[in-house]
């Protein structure tokens, strides 16, 4: 049987399995058919890259989406997003050389991308399609990219590029009439979110994006039917927008109807939908956080955020039995839930829970998580660490530009780092001389060390370099005593990393060698992390305390030095 053949049958079984399911009681594909999609699905192979027409690369392309697209449908993800996956690699070895597929097959793909939560990869592939459809070509098709680009950009927490790519892709679908619908609901939706997010301080845009996305809204849902996925995702979005914006204006009874229209929603992508479709899971956790915010004061008040922190608990264990934990709606439903338990739980019985821990393997995903964490920062970061290298060093690359932009937009930045005098000190790598190490000549040996002069003594100046641009917003203070691990803090998250070596030089400018946690703010490491800054933060020098007793560091280094010798001599005489 041919690689066509093996993709036609599976298409044609999920098909056949998907009009089955929605007629089934309970929906849902059943564990046999599940098997049999699978067995299907597992010898479908990619096309050859070389194999007949341009044109008919670009239909199998096609087609190998729209099985991904059965199978995310099935409710069977990782084999879809495997096909998803297996497509991306196909078009990409086509398109080594030449054009092949249309913007619209690049599209597709992106928003399938998206869809798995693969956010990152989306955004490539979506502006690849955008480079595609070039202006004056095929409108439409135009259109439907950028909103896709906005969407995905929102998703990923950038504001500032949603609202961008909404607006461009406006500017397009305004330009033909009876352009896509469902490209100015997505850009209409965008509009909205960025608007709602900044609503305190520009109401009236606020209040003209909510009127122009319920006018898309009811345009969608008379299109498509109250039981279509997107619809239902409309009204959720626009009964959100609704509540907060009676909360703004202190309706309480408006607040209390669109609380109502909230649960109709979630009752109705429930039963339309199934209860563990993504739309399903989204609806109970606005309607969770809705709850929440309205349950403020009252005699009731704490019973019912009890209740909505129940209720978007259950939201989180379908979004990770559905969804997967990494997907990018399960770990914005977390860290909703982080922010209503912190809120509601008390401090001594917060449990000791850690979300994700990065192996070295997982460097650069790590490393993304904690851009994010700095980026999404409006308040204050706070930073535990042996040198500070990754925070203070432009040419590492790092984190250095995140901590740039926080200061910029008035974030506070708060580190503290070891005194290059410490109690380490004493094991800084001799060197290939034979002069021992002794209290007399080991403060020379820390200032000729590779640590000092190309870590510690750089960070310092780059942190006088930013506290002389953004002199109320950046403090460092240094510790006589060493410390084990770096922690660093957002409002929202925090990331630990431990140190096995005890030599510094092998502490600094390095990728991930041990391992990291990152937990959310409602895990009882968060605050116990946060009181041991705090307290640190009360004990330790300032750069300037310190270089006025810098002398004292130095001669009580030595002092530990000569204890270590002696301690050493009389072992020896013993």
């Amino acid at each position: 049987m041919t690689t066509t053949q093996h993709l036609d049958d599976a298409i044609a079984v999920a098909e056949e399995m998907l009009l089955e399911e929605m007629h089934a009681e309970p929906p849902g594909p059943r564990p046999r058919d599940r098997s049999r999609l699978a067995a299907y699905v597992k010898h479908v192979r990619r096309p050859d890259p070389t194999d007949k027409t341009d044109k008919y690369q670009q239909l199998r392309a096609g087609q190998l989406i729209h099985l991904a697209k059965l199978l995310s449908a099935l409710g069977m993800k990782t084999l879809s997003l495997s096909v998803a996956d297996m497509t991306l690699r196909h078009m990409e070895i086509v398109e080594a050389d030449r054009e092949v597929y249309a913007a619209s097959v690049w599209n597709e793909l992106g928003a399938l991308l998206a869809e798995h939560g693969e956010l990152e990869r989306s955004r490539l592939v979506l502006c690849r399609a955008l480079n595609r459809a070039k202006r004056g070509s095929r409108v439409p098709e135009r259109g439907r990219i950028l909103a896709n680009l906005g969407a995905v950009s929102l998703r990923g927490g950038d504001l500032g590029d949603a609202g961008f790519w909404a607006d461009k892709a406006l500017d397009e679908i305004d330009a033909w009439p009876g352009a896509d619908p469902d490209a100015r609901l997505t850009a209409d939706w965008v509009r909205l979110e960025v608007a709602r997010r900044g609503a305190a301080r520009d109401p009236d845009r606020f209040g003209e994006a909510l009127r122009t996305f319920d006018r898309s809204a009811e345009y969608s849902i008379a299109l498509k039917g109250g039981d279509h996925p997107a619809a239902i995702a409309a009204r959720r979005a626009l009964a959100t927008a609704k509540f907060e914006a009676a909360t703004a204006a202190h309706d309480v009874e408006l607040s209390e109807r669109q609380l109502s229209e909230l649960e109709i929603v979630r009752l109705n992508a429930s039963a339309f939908l199934g209860a563990t479709h993504r739309e399903t899971i989204v609806a109970q956790a606005a309607l969770a956080v809705a709850e929440f915010e309205a349950a403020s004061g009252g005699s009731g008040s704490l019973s019912r955020r009890q209740r909505a922190v129940s209720l978007l608990e259950s939201a989180e264990e379908m979004a990770v039995e559905s969804l997967g934990r990494e997907h990018a709606q399960t770990l914005a439903i977390r860290q909703a839930l982080a922010h209503l338990r912190a809120a509601t739980v008390q401090v001594d019985d917060l449990p000791y829970r850690i979300d994700r821990t990065y192996t070295p393997q997982e460097n650069d995903v790590r490393n993304t998580a904690k851009k994010k964490a700095i980026d999404a920062e409006r308040n204050v970061i706070r930073l535990t660490a042996h040198a500070g290298a990754s925070y203070f060093l432009a040419d590492l690359d790092i984190f250095y530009w995140q901590i740039h932009r926080a200061l910029e937009r008035g974030t506070y930045f708060h580190v503290i780092l070891s005194s290059p005098w410490n109690n380490l000190a004493i094991f800084m790598q001799h060197g290939a001389d034979s002069e021992p190490v002794s209290h007399q000549n080991i403060v020379d040996r820390v200032r000729a060390s590779t640590y000092y002069q190309e870590t510690f003594l750089p960070v310092i100046e780059s942190y006088k370099d930013l506290r002389n641009r953004f002199p109320a917003h950046i403090e460092l203070k240094l510790t006589p005593t060493d410390i084990s691990g770096s922690t660093l803090l957002t409002s929202e998250a925090g990331f630990f990393e431990p140190y096995i070596t005890m030599n510094p030089l092998q502490r600094t400018r390095r990728g991930l060698s041990v391992f990291e946690h990152q937990f959310l703010k409602d895990s009882k490491y968060y605050e116990d992390s946060l009181a041991a800054f705090r307290t640190q933060w009360e004990l330790t020098s300032t750069w300037e305390q310190f270089g006025m007793h810098e002398e004292k560091h130095m001669e009580r280094l030595r002092a530990l030095m000569t204890t270590q010798s002696d301690d050493r001599w009389c072992k020896s005489t013993e």
